[in-house]
């Protein structure tokens, strides 16, 4: 029994050290992930429609209701999608990445611009940074902080103090 109870401990103390390493891997694999959508911004509020040129609607979205100067150009975009699944009547948001990190950024200086539209322009997160953020906003409604918002990709909080 004594050595059952060694074998026992021997094996906890690993299963302990294996759950660390996990817990840094997840950690360094999310950190990874947010680098990669560094220049990619997520658009929200963009009615579907069939054969629609999503990157001409778009453009026209940053340089016209934004006012972003100097102008988005398709040039400064990479790639354009729509991501998820049709859900009936529920317009899938469009992920955007420019080719650059400046042109991104030109756009997010400008995104006030879009208040009072239909409009929502951010950060492409992580699933894991999304569930936070979202937690955050919940948080922030409860009063436990003033504010919640998102910086190239990491989450900033504005404390009630």
């Amino acid at each position: 029994i004594i050595a059952l109870r060694a074998e026992l401990k021997r094996k906890d103390a690993t299963i302990d050290d294996l759950r660390r390493r996990i817990v840094t891997l997840e950690t360094s694999n999310d950190s990874l992930e947010q680098y990669q959508r560094r220049n990619s911004l997520r658009i929200a509020g963009f009615p579907e429609d069939e054969n629609e040129d999503i990157l001409t609607r778009t453009l026209e979205l940053m340089n016209t209701t934004m006012s972003v100067e100097p102008a988005i150009t398709a040039h400064d975009v990479d790639r354009i999608h729509r991501v998820g699944k049709k859900d009936g009547g529920k317009p899938r948001s469009v992920i955007i990445k420019f080719a650059t990190y400046r042109a991104r950024h030109r756009v997010m200086q400008h995104r006030r611009n879009l208040r009072n539209t239909t409009h929502f322009i951010n950060e492409d997160l992580t699933r894991a940074r999304s569930t936070l953020l979202y937690k955050s906003r919940l948080m922030k409604r409860q009063g436990h902080f003033k504010d919640c918002w998102t910086h190239d990709g990491s989450i900033v909080y504005k404390d009630n103090a």
